[in-house]
């Protein structure tokens, strides 16, 4: 069977859609052949992106190489449909047309996670510690302080972070929730309407430029960890108890995903501006609107949300100590628990 692969046209008309990552951040590490499979392109396409301008560094073995945060907003923009990065936001976000109900009923999940410590899939578990290269693996482990998290399976979660990775089984319980208090109203329509508005676009941000959000806000970029912690650091100014939270979404396989914290009335509740800026004016990905998942990512708990141990949106995984590239979370994935 052969796969369909995108029109060079496609690729070449995401270059001015988004904005590539500052030079000064730029990690250009992903050859030709590792983009053209994440593209599912042919390789002489991602060459012409280069030769169009999309920021590359020429090594003389390995020919272009490219930064992946550049390579996933290629195809995040490119329209096909087909790209890993379009079929990713698809598929995750299907959950959010499911029945009210199902968004918050108590929900056992099997989890893995074991990031690649390769561009190529090989998994942190089944590569050797001893391999040349091959960087040392932590990740954070799941919160379970948070509200509705329960562990049921025997397993330690002292430290924050741990070698490696984990396999547990994890209840989740959702909370149909929403807020009242106009400061939260203020600082949520501020940053929803910034990227609906799409003075800000909604699209793949580098690690080191989500922990400057600021300057990726100013950049007129965004993705779910800057703008939930500009969100936090907005209801902080105001007066109130709030926290950027990063987590999983759960699904066969998992996503990084941050979302905001505040707690009102002594109780927290939850903010997700990206999942609601999304539900609001769809998606030219394929995610349908939603206006009651968009209303309920005010306030409301999903039982698909794993929150990590982290203080404010901090990385879930690292490698050698430094944060991961994107690629590594290929390596997370979950699946509802089957009945004994």
């Amino acid at each position: 069977m052969t796969v369909e692969t995108a029109a060079p046209e496609a690729l070449l008309g995401a270059l001015g859609r988004f904005t590539a990552v500052p030079k000064d951040i730029g990690r250009y590490d992903t050859d030709v052949t590792t983009a053209a499979q994440a593209l599912r392109a042919h390789p002489e396409q991602i060459a012409g992106l280069a030769d169009e301008g999309l920021p590359h560094v020429v090594d003389a073995d390995r020919g272009p190489l490219f930064d992946y945060d550049d390579l996933m907003n290629v195809g995040m923009f490119c329209g096909t449909g087909q790209t890993v990065p379009e079929l990713g936001l698809r598929f995750l976000m299907r959950f959010a047309a499911s029945p009210r109900s199902s968004w918050y009923a108590p929900r056992e999940w099997e989890i893995g996670v074991h990031p690649s410590r390769t561009a190529g899939g090989a998994s942190a578990e089944t590569a050797s510690a001893e391999s040349a290269g091959l960087p040392q693996v932590t990740v954070r482990v799941p919160d379970l302080s948070a509200p509705g998290v329960e562990l049921l399976s025997a397993y330690s979660f002292d430290d924050p972070v741990r070698a490696l990775g984990y396999e547990a089984v994890i209840r989740l319980t959702g909370a149909d929730q929403t807020v009242r208090d106009p400061r939260i109203h203020e600082a949520w329509n501020e940053v929803v309407d910034g990227l609906a508005s799409r003075r800000v676009t909604y699209q793949t941000v580098p690690e080191p430029l989500r922990a400057d959000h600021h300057r990726a806000w100013e950049l007129g970029i965004a993705d779910c960890v800057v703008a939930s912690r500009l969100l936090a650091d907005r209801l902080r100014a105001s007066g109130l108890e709030a926290t950027a939270r990063r987590g999983y979404l759960l699904g066969l396989f998992g996503s990084d995903h941050a979302w905001c914290d505040v707690v009102e009335d002594g109780v927290h509740k939850s903010l997700d501006p990206v999942f609601a800026f999304v539900a609001t004016v769809g998606d030219e990905r394929g995610v349908a609107k939603s206006p009651e998942f968009a209303a309920a990512c005010f306030g409301s708990r999903f039982n698909r949300l794993l929150p990590c141990r982290t203080d404010s949106a901090q990385p879930l995984v690292y490698f050698d100590g430094e944060p991961a590239p994107y690629w590594a979370m290929v390596g997370v994935g979950a699946r509802p628990r089957r009945s004994s």
